[in-house]
């Protein structure tokens, strides 16, 4: 009886020890994986931002802070070209297709050297777009129409005190990264000097550390001018 109680005791230590194993390595294995897709989405975040930093044109920033960058593009790529004049006080402009363009959204038409920025009433049609103000300067035939996002990528605490960074278009905002421990943002001239200034930028440097292995992201990207 005694040797039964022995073996039994002996297994219970071994039995004991294999559970405690498995979860260490459970555990493991579940943080491998989440720092997998951590990574994951700071890579695909980062080329999201890069690719519509791209689109902006030096002067279109409106924010160049060390913890955001809001800026002016086209990220649709949405143009079109107006086939009718407007005159002033209409609000209708006849354009080669419509489609696509969703209200209150912010427009601009140009022509020669000047530029009109316009808001949406509604939705874009197939051959029309209405503005929510009555035009106070005419149209003319020919003038090229495109869209015009107000961007912002950015970091800030959640009520948990979890640093994310953010992107945020005309208003919506959505988290790219969560639990990072910083993202900084950076800003350079054309003569490779540091500014402040968001209209003297020309090159912006991102920079976002994950908070295990001090895992450290860096892109650099250039204006169009």
């Amino acid at each position: 009886m005694t040797e039964l109680m022995f073996a039994m005791a002996a297994g219970m230590i071994v039995l004991g020890a294999t559970l405690h194993s498995l979860s260490y390595f459970q555990q493991q294995f579940m943080r491998q994986q989440y720092e997998s897709a951590q990574q994951q989405d700071l890579r695909l975040g980062l080329e999201v931002l890069e690719q519509e930093l791209k689109l902006a044109r030096s002067g279109s920033l409106t924010t160049a802070a060390s913890d955001a960058v809001e800026f002016s593009a086209n990220l649709q790529g949405l143009s079109t070209t107006v086939t009718a004049g407007a005159s002033i006080g209409q609000t209708a402009l006849s354009v080669e297709d419509g489609r696509g363009w969703d209200d209150r959204k912010t427009i601009v038409a140009c022509w020669i050297e000047r530029c009109e920025t316009l808001t949406l009433a509604r939705d874009g049609q197939r051959y029309q777009l209405t503005v929510t103000q009555p035009l106070t300067g005419a149209i003319p035939t020919g003038a090229f129409v495109f869209l015009l996002n107000r961007v912002r990528y950015y970091s800030r605490r959640d009520d948990q005190g979890v640093l994310r960074l953010l992107r945020q278009v005309d208003g919506g905002a959505s988290v790219l990264v969560r639990d990072i421990r910083e993202a900084r943002f950076s800003y350079w001239d054309e003569y490779g000097q540091a500014v402040t200034q968001p209209a003297l930028v020309r090159l912006v440097v991102v920079e976002v550390m994950l908070p295990d292995r001090g895992i450290r992201a860096v892109r650099e990207i250039s204006l169009r001018t």
